[in-house]
C-alpha cells in the first residue's frame, strides 16, 4: 500500500499513466560517477537527451544508485519550485512495485527524468546547507548548536526560530549525514518532523521531506520544510541562469560533466592547478595544498556546475545563494566574489584540461 500522498489517481501521475512510449536511448560510454554528474547537470540545464542517456547508463550498471540519486537531486535542484515533481519522484523511488505498475524501470526512469528536466528549479535548500555548514561567520553559531540536546533543537523548530539556527537544529536532531554531526549525540528524526507540523508548516511539504529523508538520509530533505516559511505566496518569477559556452570533450560529453565527484574531473582540476593562471596563483598563495582541489571544485560549481534553467526568483533564495557563494571555501575573505571572478576568467584554461579527458 502506498502512502495516501502517492495515490495513483493523483494528477501528479498523469505523465506516467499516459500511453506515451519512451524512445530507446543510447547509454553514455563513461564511468558511473561521470554518468551521475551528467544526469544531474542535464536535469539542471533542462537537457533531456543528456539526462535520460545518463539515467540509462546508471539503470544498466546500478539501478539502485540511479533511484537514490534521483531522490537526492529532486530536493537539491527542484525543491519548492515544483512540489508536484517532488511528489512524483518520491512515488517513483518508493520501490519496484510502483515502477512495475507504470511500465517498468526504463519507462518510469525516462518519464521521471524528463519531467525533472522540465520542472522549475529552486536550489535554496542546497545553498542553505552550504551556508550553515561552511560560512566562516557562522562558526560560533555552529559551535553553540552542536552543544545542545534534542529537546532544545526541537524547541527551535517548534518556535519557528531564525532560519539559520533552526536549520542547524534540524540537522543535529535528525541525525542526517553531514560533516557537523556530533558523534554519539542522541537524535530523533520522528520528533523533528512532528515539531515541523507543530510549527504549522504545510503538512504535504513535511510529508514529502520525511519520505525524502527515509530514501536518502541526506540533509536537504529535512531542510526543505523550513524554507517553506519565508516562501512568498502566489506565482513567482522564473529566470534562466547565465551559462558559459558549452564545450564538448573528446569523450563526447559536455566538459561541465567533469567535476570533483569523479576521478576524471578531479584529475582535470589537479592539472589545471599546475597551469600559470590567476586562479592557480591565488590558490597556491591562500589555500593549503591538501585543500586546493576541493576549493577549486567548489568554486567551479558556483560559477558553472550549479547553474540551472528556470530558477524561481524569491528574496530568501537569493540571500542564501549569496551566502553560499561567499562561504563555501570556509575562509574569511575581504572580497569573496574575487575568487569566482578569477574562475570565470580562467574557464578557457580549465576547458583545455577537461576537453582532453580520457574516454
Amino acid at each position: 500500500m502506498f502512502h495516501p500522498l502517492f495515490d495513483q489517481a493523483d494528477p501528479t501521475f498523469r505523465v506516467l499513466a499516459s500511453d506515451r512510449e519512451i524512445a530507446t536511448v543510447e547509454p553514455l560510454h563513461t564511468s558511473s560517477w561521470v554518468a551521475m554528474s551528467a544526469l544531474q547537470k542535464g536535469i539542471r540545464r533542462g537537457d533531456v537527451d543528456l539526462a535520460t542517456r545518463a539515467a540509462a547508463t546508471l539503470l544498466k550498471s546500478d539501478p539502485a544508485k540511479l533511484w537514490r540519486r534521483i531522490a537526492g537531486i529532486v530536493f537539491e535542484d527542484v525543491g519548492l519550485a515544483d512540489l508536484e515533481c517532488v511528489k512524483l519522484v518520491m512515488a517513483a523511488t518508493a520501490g519496484k512495485a510502483f515502477r512495475r505498475d507504470f511500465g517498468g524501470e526504463n519507462r518510469v526512469a525516462g518519464l521521471v527524468v524528463a519531467r525533472m528536466c522540465k520542472a522549475n528549479k529552486c536550489r535554496a535548500a542546497d545553498d542553505l546547507f552550504i551556508a550553515i555548514s561552511h560560512h566562516p561567520e557562522l562558526t560560533a553559531l555552529r559551535g553553540t548548536l552542536a552543544c545542545e540536546e534534542v529537546r532544545q533543537h526541537l524547541s527551535h523548530i517548534r518556535e519557528r526560530g531564525a532560519l539559520l539556527g533552526a536549520s542547524l537544529a534540524v540537522l543535529h536532531a535528525s541525525g542526517t549525514r553531514w560533516d557537523g554531526q556530533v558523534a554519539g549525540k542522541a537524535t530523533d528524526p520522528k520528533a523533528v518532523f512532528a515539531a515541523m507540523r507543530s510549527a504549522e508548516i504545510e503538512g504535504e511539504i513535511v510529508s514529502l521531506a520525511e519520505q525524502g529523508f527515509r530514501r536518502t538520509r541526506e540533509a536537504l530533505p529535512v531542510l526543505l520544510p523550513l524554507l517553506a516559511l519565508p516562501l512568498p505566496t502566489g506565482e513567482l518569477p522564473v529566470q534562466d541562469d547565465e551559462f558559459p559556452a558549452i564545450v564538448i570533450g573528446r569523450n563526447g560529453l559536455p566538459t561541465y560533466c567533469l567535476d570533483g565527484f569523479s576521478y576524471e574531473g578531479r584529475a582535470a582540476l589537479a592539472r589545471f592547478l599546475k597551469r600559470d593562471t590567476h586562479t592557480g596563483h591565488w590558490l597556491r598563495k591562500h589555500v593549503p595544498a591538501e585543500r586546493r582541489v576541493a576549493v577549486l571544485h567548489g568554486a567551479v560549481f558556483r560559477v558553472e556546475g550549479g547553474l540551472v534553467r528556470q530558477r524561481v526568483q524569491w528574496p530568501c533564495a537569493a540571500t542564501l545563494r549569496r551566502l553560499a557563494d561567499a562561504g563555501f571555501h570556509q575562509m574569511n575573505l575581504s572580497y569573496p566574489a574575487a575568487l569566482l571572478d578569477m574562475i570565470r576568467a580562467d574557464l578557457p584554461e580549465l576547458e583545455g584540461e577537461r576537453v582532453n579527458a580520457p574516454r
